[in-house]
């Protein structure tokens, strides 16, 4: 899925424009489901999906990191954004994966699995101290 079609849908779905340079908070969590969708549905770089909607590699990265919080903390955004992700990922699924993709999906969540392991131990550690 290209880019600025993923840019179009979340515009829509969420009534607003991400690629204005604003931080209100209903265009900052906007943004952020697109940068979460990009990243989930495309092959791109960071740079790239950033530069899509005026932004750099660690807006980015900043947002993806406190996405899983507006999820969890925000039902209202949560509501709209599993609407959004399945009507994007329902595409999605349909299309063939090439054994590029493939292997570049099962290399990004080998990726992110190590990551969030590397997080679950840091946290245990911070609690064990604690106590």
């Amino acid at each position: 899925m290209k880019l600025q079609k993923i840019v179009n849908k979340v515009n829509q779905h969420f009534d607003c424009d991400i690629t204005i340079n604003i931080r209100q908070r209903d265009i900052v969590m906007a943004r952020g489901a697109y940068f979460y969708l990009a990243k989930k549905t495309t092959t791109k770089s960071l740079k790239d999906i950033g530069a899509a909607v005026g932004r750099d590699h660690s807006s980015v990265l900043y947002s993806l990191s406190n996405f899983d919080d507006w999820i969890m903390f925000d039902k209202n955004f949560n509501e709209k954004f599993e609407i959004l992700k399945s009507k994007i990922l329902k595409n999605f699924q349909q299309c063939n994966m090439t054994p590029e993709k493939l292997l570049h999906e099962y290399n990004r969540l080998i990726i992110e699995n190590d990551i969030l392991k590397n997080q679950i131990k840091n946290y245990k550690n911070e609690l064990s101290e604690k106590q």
